[in-house]
């Protein structure tokens, strides 16, 4: 009888938290599927299997550029919302960061600078604003190249000798073992060697679950005070990879802070600064460094991954590509940072490759702050949920035309009228937008100037063709390996 009562306790509560959210909340009057609009599990198990993303995209579709989609949390794929949600408004307080995506692992953790806490985020931003620096930039440079050298030089030594002896690469593998190099080397001061040997180094191995174990840990966070019994569905291999994570990063970071040394990174401004303004706590660096070093790294390596994707699967975009680089250089030497940054084509399709696939898939959720404010001309409530995401919005006919195809041409000249580039933010705005994005540029334009200059390249396995978009993701890309042919393209 005990159990039959509370079975009906529970359906009524059940019923009427239903109908609270479906006819007396306040966001009731936004559209979304019903079941998503009364409960938040929804959302939680679409970011639980990793396809959150595509719900989204289809919801955006059928609903339009805002949609409810749990009790307390609205989507955005209105280009306006970027100003609403993420800059300084003036007269308007910030929406900061949701908590339940960044709550700490220990008590005594400091706050990283992607965290919610404004304050916190102001000092570390300010203390390695220099380290991205235009100065900074130009003396980072050679350590970059140096990287990208290696990297083509490795793609080359199978296939040396006779033209046309073809090699077979998994772009995916790869670009990580690049891009994690150069952020290992700015971060740490030392490279994971990735390139090097052609294997995972441990660090870099263990990444692989740092993303997909912050979504999931986040998606749990959000049934508080339960969240500690629902993170034992999470498998304890990702969890404990997570923490091993942290304490290898640590260690690495301590030592790089205890060089005394002048050498170009992102770690000797910082330290310029803070031996004027105050210090970080050896915690304040492992955390900062951490998120910076995975940030630089996995982002650049899945927007390389995707462009590559994109250009073997629409060759007359890769042979025009391919065309501009050749004619642009007439020897390999002269591809450098300084060089590459004016070629109008290759700029376009890596915004393009950007736009249609993402690095930063989904926006993680920001807060209406006390009082209630305006999104998109609307009041919401405080303690709204509300989030920009990227790969949803981006794919939509009311802001771009054929959005889900490859078209580079769209930012050679683009029209206002079919194209809205007000929603290409591929790095945010705001105080949160990534303070490496000029990094980015310079490393995705280095490489696939090099790259193609060097080779033609084709996919491995004609019928390999899918959308990008059919991975699964968990704020990032989980990726599929992506097996290219490279054929030596015979400039050297």
């Amino acid at each position: 009888m005990i159990n039959c009562g509370l079975a009906i306790v529970i359906s009524i509560l059940l019923i009427l938290y239903f109908f609270h959210n479906v006819f007396v909340h306040p966001l009731r009057s936004y559209p979304g599927p019903l079941l998503w609009r009364s409960f938040r599990f929804p959302y939680v198990i679409s970011t639980q299997r990793g396809e959150l993303h595509n719900r989204l995209k289809d919801f955006h579709t059928k609903y339009g550029p805002v949609v409810r989609v749990a009790p307390n949390e609205l989507a955005y794929a209105d280009a306006a919302a970027w100003k609403d949600i993420y800059a300084n408004r003036p007269g308007h307080l910030p929406f900061q960061r949701n908590r339940t995506w960044f709550k700490k692992m220990r008590p005594d953790e400091p706050n990283s600078i992607v965290g919610f806490d404004e304050d916190d985020h102001a000092r570390y931003r300010r203390a390695f604003a220099n380290a991205f620096s235009e100065k900074s930039l130009r003396d980072q440079a050679p350590v970059i190249e140096s990287h990208v050298d290696e990297f083509i030089t490795q793609l080359k030594a199978p296939i040396s000798g006779p033209q046309g002896l073809d090699k077979t690469v998994d772009f995916a593998k790869w670009f990580n073992f690049l891009t994690f190099d150069i952020s290992g080397d700015l971060t740490f001061g030392e490279s994971f060697d990735c390139v090097k040997t052609g294997t995972e180094h441990f660090w870099v191995e263990i990444t692989q679950d740092f993303g997909k174990g912050l979504a999931l840990i986040a998606s749990v966070n959000q049934y508080y005070p339960l969240d500690k019994l629902l993170r034992y569905i999470i498998p304890k291999h990702i969890l404990q990879r997570s923490k091993d994570h942290r304490a290898m990063s640590s260690e690495k970071a301590q030592k790089r802070v205890a060089l005394d040394t002048d050498r170009p990174d992102w770690v000797t401004p910082t330290k310029k600064y803070n031996a004027q303004k105050g210090e970080f706590t050896d915690p304040e660096w492992g955390i900062n460094l951490l998120v910076i070093a995975f940030a630089a790294s996995e982002t650049t390596a899945s927007a390389l991954t995707a462009i590559i994707r994109e250009l073997v699967q629409n060759t007359g975009v890769l042979h025009r590509l391919t065309q501009e680089i050749r004619e642009a250089f007439e020897h390999e030497s002269d591809i450098a940072i300084a060089s590459t940054g004016n070629l109008a084509y290759l700029n376009a399709v890596i915004s393009e490759g950007l736009r249609l696939c993402p690095p930063a898939v989904i926006g993680i959720p920001r807060i209406v702050p006390a009082g209630g404010d305006t999104v998109c001309g609307k009041w919401l409530p405080e303690g709204t949920y509300v989030s920009y995401n990227q790969y949803p919005a981006n794919h939509q006919s009311y802001n771009f035309h054929h959005p889900n195809t490859f078209l580079p041409e769209r930012f050679i000249s683009p029209d206002p009228k079919t194209d809205n580039m007000a929603g290409f933010q591929p790095f945010s705005v705001g105080r949160h937008n990534c303070l490496g994005s000029k990094v980015a540029w310079n490393e995705m334009r280095l490489v696939l100037a090099r790259l193609l200059w060097s080779f033609d390249i084709s996919l491995k396995n004609e019928k390999d063709r899918w959308d990008w978009g059919e991975q699964k993701t968990y704020i990032l890309w989980d990726k599929k390996p992506l097996e290219v042919v490279l054929r030596n393209a015979g400039n050297s």
